[in-house]
């Protein structure tokens, strides 16, 4: 467990390490820039491979997507495709396929409600926290796939 905060321009940074998260998210988008650039017949070996995972892992994140419309599948020579072009796949597309029902920010449930802030703690924190996500999906709502392939290859450079 960490106990240090590492901050950067008083914002906590991001948690690389996917200590106690999903990644499924950053492994989808992983896959989806693969598939993107890569020249060779794609399969679930190739890109557990790729992210360093096993590839049930990556069957399920396929079967997902797959079922979301934004990649498709053919035995044989073409492998796994894009079913859009990256232009027309946004972040947000990918994070709701991968959770469709998740929130960002949970209440928890139980509070006392004969104690005045376990009485009102839901009403408290529910703005806020709705206002969290909704700023969330329309950031990942502005950045398409290629527009982070295009960030790749210009971090690829350095």
């Amino acid at each position: 467990m960490r106990t240090s905060r590492n901050y950067k321009n008083g914002l906590k940074e991001v948690n690389t390490k996917g200590d106690n998260m999903d990644t499924k998210f950053s492994v989808a988008l992983h896959m989806l820039v693969y598939i993107s650039e890569t020249d060779k017949v794609v399969s679930s070996e190739l890109l557990a491979k790729s992210v360093n995972t096993n590839s049930s892992h990556i069957r399920k994140i396929i079967a997902l997507l797959k079922k979301g419309g934004l990649i498709e599948s053919q035995q044989g020579k073409t492998g796994i495709t894009l079913a859009k072009e990256p232009k027309d796949i946004t972040l947000s597309d990918v994070y709701q396929i991968i959770y469709p029902d998740k929130y960002l920010v949970n209440i928890h449930e139980g509070a006392n409600k004969e104690c005045p802030v376990g009485n009102n703690i839901e009403n408290l924190l529910q703005p806020v926290f709705n206002e969290a996500q909704e700023a969330f999906y329309k950031k990942l709502a502005s950045k398409t796939l290629e527009q982070l392939i295009k960030e790749l290859y210009i971090i690829g450079e350095k």
